[in-house]
C-alpha cells in the first residue's frame, strides 16, 4: 500500500530536511523484494523507524511500544504512519495478530527484534522470538536492515538493506530462526 498525498509529502520533506541534518547513505535498495515482507532491523535511535519510513516507497507497518500511544500529541503521527501498539516485555497476542494480518494483506511489516532501543555498546542485542512466530505464520519473506552511524548533528548515517531471506525449513526453531536473522543484520552494520 502507498501512502497517501499528504503523508508522502510530509515524507518527502522530512527526508530533505534530515540530509541536511545528517549525511545519510542508503544502499542495497535494489534488494528490496515486491509483495509483502517484514522488514527487520537493529534499533539505536529514535530516528531509526523515520529512516524506514523515508527509505521505502510503500508504507511500512510498525509495531511500537505501547507507551507511544499515550502520548497525545505523537499517537495520531504514528497511527497515520501505520504504527500499531505492542506491549514491551511480555507475550502480546493481539500484536502478533495484527502483524500476521499486515503480512496476509500484503503489506509491509515493520520490526525491531531487539524489542528495544540499544543503548550498550554491544553491536546489536538478542533477538526476541516474536517476528519467529509471525515468519512461520505467513511464510513472509524478511529483509534485514542495518543502521549505523552517529545521530548528531552532522554525523554520518549508513543504512544497508539486504537480500531478503526466506525461512522455509520448518525444523529451525523461533530462536534460531530469530538469531539467523541477528546474525545477518549484524552482518550488514560490520560492512
Amino acid at each position: 500500500m502507498k501512502y497517501n498525498f499528504f503523508l508522502n509529502l510530509i515524507r518527502k520533506v522530512a527526508f530533505i530536511i534530515l540530509k541536511c541534518i545528517f549525511f545519510i547513505r542508503v544502499e542495497g535498495k535494489e534488494n528490496i523484494p515486491e509483495g509483502p515482507f517484514i522488514i527487520c532491523a537493529n534499533h539505536r535511535s529514535y530516528l531509526d523507524p523515520v529512516l524506514i519510513i523515508l527509505i521505502f516507497d510503500r508504507r511500512v507497518y510498525f509495531m511500537a511500544k505501547s507507551e507511544l500511544f499515550k502520548i497525545w500529541w505523537l499517537a495520531p503521527i504514528i497511527k497515520a504512519f501505520g504504527a500499531f501498539p505492542v506491549k514491551r516485555g511480555k507475550s502480546d497476542i493481539g500484536a502478533i495478530k495484527k502483524a500476521i494480518e499486515v503480512i496476509r494483506s500484503g503489506n509491509i511489516l515493520g520490526i525491531f527484534p531487539e524489542g528495544k532501543r540499544n543503548r550498550t555498546k554491544e553491536i546489536i542485542l538478542k533477538g526476541e522470538k516474536g517476528v519467529a512466530t509471525v515468519i512461520k505464520a505467513t511464510g513472509a519473506k524478511v529483509l534485514p536492515v542495518g543502521i549505523s552511524g552517529k545521530v548528531v548533528p552532522f554525523g554520518r548515517i549508513k543504512v544497508r538493506i539486504g537480500r531478503p531471506m526466506e525461512f522455509r525449513d520448518n525444523s529451525m526453531d523461533n530462536q534460531e530462526i530469530v538469531d539467523t536473522i541477528m546474525n545477518e543484520i549484524k552482518e550488514l552494520i560490520l560492512k
